[in-house]
């Protein structure tokens, strides 16, 4: 599954514009009242509301050998998050990844994960040329089983390397995850924020076509 565009809202595009173009050196534009941001694959749009006060979880995929590199590429530029034992790296497990967590200027809980199964290693020195595209979104919901199973039945898709969690199921692939938390779920790792239900809109691309999720309660349409 590739996710090919994700809009999300933030109540100030400018600080938002600063954070992606500066710090993660990503090509924006702010084209009325939303910023354009390209991530690889992935179109990142915010989209500005003022009195917006919430927070969402995504995540990038980079090259499976650049973990280190990436982690001190972006160390030099922003802190990372910790979990209650001081830890701010971490390995995925079954998925055989490696992570580090951040927030961008509104929030947000940001992942950088080097999945070591895939073939996408580089030579190159790491830059943000290596941000390859957003390979998760997360998406709460208040019963996350039905949610999942209803997800994995309209987008042929199936759980990701586990069974169906009542607090906490991945789907989809490698290349793009849709993370399901149940509501209120603090985001990994010891981030404080809660998952909570916020409007979201994503494009992705399955071996059943194109389709879009919009909203909360989150609506599956075909491209």
């Amino acid at each position: 599954m590739i996710i090919t565009r994700l809009t999300l809202l933030t109540s100030n595009l400018f600080a938002q514009k600063e954070f992606y173009t500066s710090l993660l050196a990503l090509p924006a534009t702010l084209k009325n009242d939303s910023l354009h941001i390209q991530a690889g694959k992935t179109d990142l749009i915010f989209k500005e509301q003022k009195d917006f006060d919430g927070a969402y979880h995504f995540c990038f995929n980079i090259p499976e050998n650049k973990f280190n590199e990436c982690k001190q590429w972006t160390l030099a530029k922003i802190p990372l998050l910790k979990d209650d034992k001081g830890n701010d790296e971490f390995t995925g497990g079954a998925w055989n990844s490696s992570s580090i967590y951040f927030k961008d200027s509104a929030g947000n809980i940001l992942e950088f994960i080097a999945r070591h199964d895939q073939k996408n290693a580089t030579n190159e020195s790491f830059n943000s040329n290596h941000i390859l595209q957003v390979s998760e979104i997360g998406l709460p919901s208040q019963d996350v089983i039905s949610f999942a199973k209803e997800l994995c039945l309209q987008l042929g898709l199936s759980v990701y390397r586990q069974d169906f969690n009542e607090t906490f199921t991945p789907i989809g692939d490698e290349d793009g995850l849709l993370i399901l938390p149940v509501e209120n779920r603090i985001w990994y790792p010891n981030s404080g924020v809660p998952a909570r239900l916020l409007s979201v809109s994503l494009e992705i691309e399955t071996s059943k076509g194109g389709f879009v999720i919009n909203g909360f309660p989150y609506e599956v349409s075909k491209t």
